[in-house]
């Protein structure tokens, strides 16, 4: 399985609940929004694939403006 995790950084309001859920692989950047780390910069988005989705799926769940979207072999699961 390959999961996919997408930032859509423009929607980002810096709340932490991402880092909160999941220090793993989110942090804050230094223009204070959120930023998944070891990620490419597609566009304005930030883009990582992952071998487990984990913890990504609660920090999506936990995003109060739904920025965060987690794939599962390229279906969107929250």
């Amino acid at each position: 399985m390959v999961f996919k995790v997408e930032i859509e950084r423009k929607k980002c309001t810096s709340c932490g609940n991402c880092v909160d859920e999941c220090p793993e692989y989110f942090e804050i950047d230094e223009d204070g929004f959120s930023h998944l780390k070891g990620s490419e910069r597609v566009g304005d988005n930030d883009e990582l694939e992952l071998e487990d989705g984990d913890c990504s799926i609660d920090a999506a769940m936990g995003c109060p403006v739904v920025c965060i979207h987690v794939y599962e072999d390229g279906e969107e699961i929250s």
